[in-house]
């Protein structure tokens, strides 16, 4: 289970920004992780997207994907990272379920990052 903890990742390489926020040690493990990797071409979780999602009450909310990404390729990504013994939470199902709708209209991927 991630350590709940927040802080900054200073001087990504392939963010504009100079500060990237984490919310969870898993959180920074994969920015720096995502600074390493060949095939991305940059990154932020400083993005602003928002979808929108029912939950099981029926409460409309708000979700905010971890991490925008994109590929040396120009392919347009949302990645979450979650606890995979959160998947089945029907609230994570609903709003993943509303990411991966948001990104097919868009032409983009949604990419559920887990320790599994």
């Amino acid at each position: 289970m991630p350590v709940s903890e927040r802080g900054d990742f200073e001087s990504p390489k392939k963010s504009a920004y100079s500060v990237e926020r984490y919310d969870s040690s898993w959180e920074l493990e994969y920015m720096k992780k995502l600074d390493k990797i060949k095939t991305i071409k940059k990154w932020t979780k400083t993005h602003g997207i928002v979808i929108q999602y029912v939950t099981e009450a029926g409460n409309v909310r708000g979700y905010r994907p971890d991490f925008l990404v994109e590929t040396i390729d120009g392919q347009k990504q949302l990645h979450e990272v979650k606890g995979s013994h959160f998947l089945d939470n029907p609230d994570t199902k609903r709003k993943h379920d509303a990411a991966q709708n948001w990104c097919k209209r868009r032409g983009m991927s949604f990419i559920i990052i887990t320790k599994k």
